[in-house]
């Protein structure tokens, strides 16, 4: 991430030219985000505005009362991951964006009646600021039952393109992992997603053979070969984030992409879905709350 900090004179106009995402942060706390072509961006004191001219013509204006602060981010290729990573997305799709509340960018897509994170979480605090504990040790992971996360392996290295791992204290916690407006799916809102695209899907247990294919990124950049029936349709683009255990030792990554639900059975296991390599389906099953699983959000 690219970060430009401009000095406010009488009038500045910074020439960009490039697919640029603009995240204006608002002191409410809302986010206003567009991609566009960028011609150039002009500070004007006199009027008190930032003025973001489209290439076109076409002229976007924000109060400069209104802005805590602005980001500009340089997008990936066509099909690329927001971090960088290539032929994750489905490149004849359109995506939306969102912002989280510690400034990661993500690509969004609207499947049927709901709008998923196209990319799995990463943040490392809770809307309302605070913290989210980062556990490495595999004993005091085990024993955890308020919120933790982790990278895979303890390595920062795959954040890009797999996000963080989250045990589920942490995607319920009451002070909100998703960012305003968006919230953890329950068990029944990937429900709703797995009979959109699978509408034999079976019954309550909402086991699909077809929908996972549907749902991951294609081909074997990621997902160990065969990647069977991958053909990322929906836009979801599922990567093989792996987990972890709930004693706090790792699977293998490239095998498996594991999402938590809202939703628990009892005080011990929460349903989650997952994906595998070696087939298309689409998994419901339930794990140990202290687990290490990726997380998506669903807008409200």
């Amino acid at each position: 991430m690219k970060k430009y900090f401009l000095l406010f004179g009488a009038l500045i106009s910074v020439g960009l030219q490039a697919q640029i995402q603009q995240n204006i942060n608002k002191p409410s706390g809302t986010v206003s985000n567009a991609i566009s072509e960028i011609d150039s961006i002009r500070f004007n004191t006199g009027s008190a505005e930032m003025q973001v001219v489209l290439v076109g013509g076409n002229t976007v204006v924000h109060p400069l009362g209104d802005i805590d602060n602005v980001t500009f981010n340089t997008l990936s290729g066509p099909g690329s991951h927001t971090c960088g990573a290539p032929e994750v997305h489905n490149t004849a799709l359109t995506y939306g964006s969102m912002t989280d509340q510690q400034g990661n960018v993500y690509k969004t897509i609207v499947i049927g009646t709901q709008e998923w994170m196209a990319e799995n979480l990463k943040t490392s605090i809770y809307r309302n600021g605070d913290a989210i504990t980062n556990v490495t040790n595999y004993i005091q992971w085990n024993g955890l039952s308020t919120g933790a996360w982790c990278y895979f392996d303890n390595e920062d290295q795959y954040e890009c393109p797999y996000g963080k791992l989250y045990n589920w204290y942490a995607v319920t916690d009451a002070r909100n992992i998703c960012p305003t407006g968006w919230h953890v799916p329950s068990d029944t809102e990937w429900s709703l997603l797995i009979n959109h695209l699978d509408p034999d899907a079976n019954g309550g247990s909402n086991f699909s053979n077809t929908a996972g294919g549907k749902m991951k990124s294609a081909g074997t950049p990621y997902w160990i070969p065969p990647n069977q029936n991958a053909s990322n349709e929906s836009g979801f683009s599922g990567t093989p984030s792996s987990f972890r255990y709930d004693a706090g030792d790792f699977g293998l990554v490239g095998y498996f992409a594991f999402w938590w639900s809202a939703t628990d059975q009892n005080l011990s296991n929460a349903y989650n879905r997952y994906l595998d390599f070696a087939n298309g389906s689409a998994n419901r099953s339930l794990y140990n709350k202290a687990h290490g699983f990726a997380a998506r959000c669903v807008r409200d």
